[in-house]
């Protein structure tokens, strides 16, 4: 594989290489010396650039601040997260981020302090069920609260699950500097001036309060819990409803990626203003609004890093199809990278993040050989097979490369994750248009009411299908250890398949044409 043909590529791994880097010196080199380390790399590489004639020169020095400049985000951020706590009792005025979540002792609440020393800082506040249990469970996004407490370091708890999985760098990646427990009488609402948040901060909590209000609509239509769970999840990104019956159904079945916000969903929005706007006279209005309302959507569910990178890609394809064009290469991938890791460097460590870049990877890069695989005579005959043999082939490509990361974090494994695709895919694809269709009938309830039925239906079954396949026998592996090391190891073995898979290619090739000039 040519690099010179993908130049976001070396740039997305000299980045990854420079935060990885600096993560490792934050604590050891002051964030203020890689600082100045950067200025004058910058300062060499304008003089290179402009002086000398040597390109190789001025393209290593170019890399080199790439790196750098890794190595002095990561800094900055983790400098900023790096917040001292004293373990005293004080008091905090916050707004909250995100709708509660009830557990089964306490209520566990997202906030967002708006004035004070941790102003713009995140915490992860946990209410005590008790006589004012009530009144938590029905804070809404955006309302205020005034909380006296302690503020406590996170950490990782004592009884670790199967696999890697690490809260403190979970919740550092999220934002999240402590985490407090709220006694009895230790909080109440009043009125919070957000003036002192950022304006990003105070647009993405108007766009969560406007996506409660939405999701209450469907909510109000008599959906089953376990279906307004999944509805709510994949469509506005709110997982709070979603059960742990319900979350280990889908991981055993190997349908957790329905649940999360991803490319499948913003895939949905574009192509509906795609084919609106099909006429190619109207093609570059139809691009332009398609991207509008794809970085509005993902400004209402919050800019998770799966929806980030995916709006990222889709605008690179709506300029690429706009040229005419109708691929989306490794480099744009990499360029998404850049953009998510350059905007949030600790996201690197963020497993959702890695899970949905090698997802998206396996399928650039290995459907590309499956998709070579002889597809069988009687297959070819009908539309609905091929199109089920192709999500097949999607499906293992996408699987293949997050295994050994699935199993690394979480220590499972699914067998029937090809069964559930076929399954899980075609249903959330349904429900994903149905929803849009659904929202769109704020002013019809009635009309609203009927899809939203509808909705329901399908959700119930994909739920009891997935069900029924996570309790087949043998449904899922569980107890996988394995190291790093070990994942490294498997991604070098696919990586070595992969460039054999070219070079046999290139051999029958040219095997292919020597047999033709002996026969001319």
């Amino acid at each position: 594989m040519n690099t010179q043909m993908y130049p976001f590529l070396r740039i997305a791994i000299v980045l990854v290489a420079g935060i990885m880097v600096g993560d490792m010196l934050y604590g050891h080199v002051p964030v203020r010396v890689v600082l100045w380390a950067l200025a004058v790399l910058l300062c060499a590489t304008i003089v290179a650039y402009n002086k000398s004639g040597n390109p190789l020169m001025t393209t290593s020095l170019l890399m080199l601040d790439v790196f750098v400049l890794g190595m002095w985000n990561v800094g900055r951020v983790e400098q900023r997260l790096d917040v001292p706590l004293n373990g005293e009792e004080e008091s905090i005025e916050a707004v909250v981020a995100e709708r509660p979540v009830v557990g089964l002792r306490t209520i566990r609440c997202m906030l967002i302090v708006a004035d004070g020393r941790l102003t713009g800082r995140r915490i992860s506040a946990y209410f005590h069920k008790d006589s004012m249990a009530e009144d938590a469970r029905q804070l809404a996004v955006g309302d205020g609260v005034r909380v006296v407490s302690r503020l406590k370091a996170i950490t990782n708890s004592e009884r670790r699950q199967n696999g890697h999985f690490d809260n403190v760098r979970y919740q550092h990646v999220h934002g999240i500097v402590a985490s407090t427990y709220i006694n009895k009488g230790g909080w109440k609402r009043c009125r919070v001036s957000m003036r002192k948040l950022g304006l990003m901060l105070r647009v993405l909590i108007g766009m969560r309060s406007g996506r409660d209000r939405l999701l209450s609509q469907c909510n109000l239509h008599n959906m089953s819990e376990s279906a307004y769970a999944v509805v709510a999840a994949m469509t506005m990104g709110d997982r709070s409803g979603l059960t742990r019956e319900l979350r280990q159904s889908y991981a055993a079945s190997g349908a957790s990626h329905v649940l999360a916000l991803s490319g499948l969903h913003l895939g949905v929005i574009y192509g509906l203003l795609s084919l609106l706007f099909v006429h190619h006279r109207m093609r570059v209005l139809g691009q332009v609004l398609a991207m509008v309302v794809i970085w509005a959507y993902a400004t209402l569910v919050g800019m998770p890093p799966s929806v980030l990178r995916s709006a990222t890609m889709l605008t690179i394809f709506a300029f690429v199809v706009l040229t005419g064009r109708r691929q989306v290469s490794l480099n744009t991938l990499a360029f998404a990278a850049v953009v998510q890791l350059a905007i949030n460097p600790l996201g690197l460590w963020d497993v959702g993040f890695q899970m949905s870049f090698l997802a998206v990877l396996g399928i650039v890069m290995l459907n590309l050989r499956l998709r070579d695989v002889a597809t069988p005579i009687w297959l070819s005959r009908w539309r609905v097979i091929r199109w089920m043999w192709s999500l097949v082939k999607v499906s293992l490509a996408a699987q293949i490369a997050v295994a050994p990361l699935s199993m690394y974090y979480f220590g499972t494994f699914p067998y029937y994750f090809l069964l559930t695709n076929l399954i899980a895919v075609p249903l959330a694809m349904l429900i994903l248009y149905s929803s849009v269709v659904m929202y769109l009938l704020v002013f019809w309830v009635w009309m609203q009411g009927i899809v939203a039925k509808c909705i329901g239906w399908m959700a119930t079954l994909m739920n009891t299908s997935l069900g029924f396949i996570a309790s087949l026998p043998g449904a899922c592996m569980y107890g996988i250890h394995i190291n790093a090391r070990q994942v490294w190891l498997m991604y070098a073995l696919l990586l070595v398949a992969y460039l054999m898979s070219f070079y046999i290619e290139r051999r029958n090739i040219t095997t292919a044409s020597r047999s033709a000039l002996d026969k001319l």
